[in-house]
């Protein structure tokens, strides 16, 4: 197994649910026709070892994301929800397609992972891609693995209702960033989510 196949295997066993092949191919390889023709002939053959499956499902176009929509701090002002919520909305209307995607198999989560399996559902797949864009930027702007935290691994004695789609870690392990890609979501869901984060004091984005 190549060093850079290990690296694919290690993220969707622990820290995305999935990813696109056309994020594979940007992160891994390159985001052009060769880099795309590399990436999907590796992902088949993984596919074909059972260390990961390629399926496909519709789902909005994924777009690289650069920076999040919002970034809280406690000593900030409570947020705009309904603005936000509108610019959510807008985002949401995108349509949809069919894409390619690719996701962990027992064996690899057997052999990489490091808590429970990522949990996948195609009625997510959109979500779920642009949790993977996220964490993409991240990890291209120098996150180390062990920082990020998806919500399938957040312990089972987070304290919170809400689950936000990842948290951060500093280097000795303690929260500093909770990380939430933004769906449809209302006012109300908003303000949960805000409701929570600041009540234990942590910092979050919505993207």
């Amino acid at each position: 197994m190549r060093r850079y196949e290990e690296q694919i295997l290690r993220a969707l066993a622990n820290d995305v649910r999935v990813l696109s092949l056309t994020q594979v191919a940007r992160t891994w390889w390159s985001d052009t026709k060769w880099g795309r023709s590399r990436a999907k002939a590796s992902m088949t053959e993984l596919d074909a070892s059972n260390w990961l499956q390629i399926h496909r499902s519709l789902a909005r176009r994924v777009v690289e994301l650069h920076q999040p929509l919002l970034s809280w701090s406690p000593q900030d002002e409570t947020p705009d929800f309904w603005e936000l919520s509108r610019t959510l909305h807008r985002r949401a209307a995108k349509a949809a397609s069919m894409t390619s995607f690719v996701f962990a198999s027992a064996r690899t989560v057997a052999m990489f992972g490091r808590g429970r399996a990522p949990s996948v559902k195609l009625t997510q797949m959109t979500h779920d891609l642009h949790v993977a864009e996220v964490y993409l930027w991240y990890r291209t702007n120098g996150l180390s693995a062990r920082n990020w935290i998806s919500e399938d691994r957040l312990p089972r004695d987070w304290p919170l209702r809400a689950r936000p789609d990842a948290t951060l870690t500093n280097d000795e392990g303690e929260l500093h960033r909770a990380v939430e890609y933004g769906g449809d979501y209302p006012p109300s869901r908003l303000e949960e989510l805000h409701e929570g984060l600041s009540s234990i004091n942590l910092k979050y984005e919505i993207w």
